[in-house]
C-alpha cells in the first residue's frame, strides 16, 4: 500500500493518505496542538509528524502475507 503523509489543509494535524490511483482516501489523522510558546509548538509537531510518518511506513507491509 502506497501512503504519503500531507498537512491537512483545514485543521492542525498530518494526514496519512493513500496515493494508489484509484485508491486515494485518509489512512490516519494525527492531531497536534499549539500554544503560544513557539519553541513548543516545534516540537509538539515533529512528533505528530514523526507518528504520521511511522504510521505511512508501518502501511507499505500492512497487507503483505507471508507464506
Amino acid at each position: 500500500m502506497k501512503t504519503k503523509v500531507v498537512h491537512s489543509q483545514s485543521k492542525l494535524a498530518w494526514n496519512v493518505i493513500r496515493t494508489e490511483w484509484g485508491l486515494k482516501y485518509k489512512i490516519a489523522r494525527v492531531p497536534y496542538e499549539q500554544c503560544d510558546d513557539e519553541a513548543l509548538n516545534t516540537k509538539v509537531k515533529n512528533e505528530a509528524l514523526n507518528i504520521a510518518i511511522h504510521i505511512s511506513e508501518s502501511m507499505k507491509t500492512f497487507n503483505t502475507k507471508e507464506r
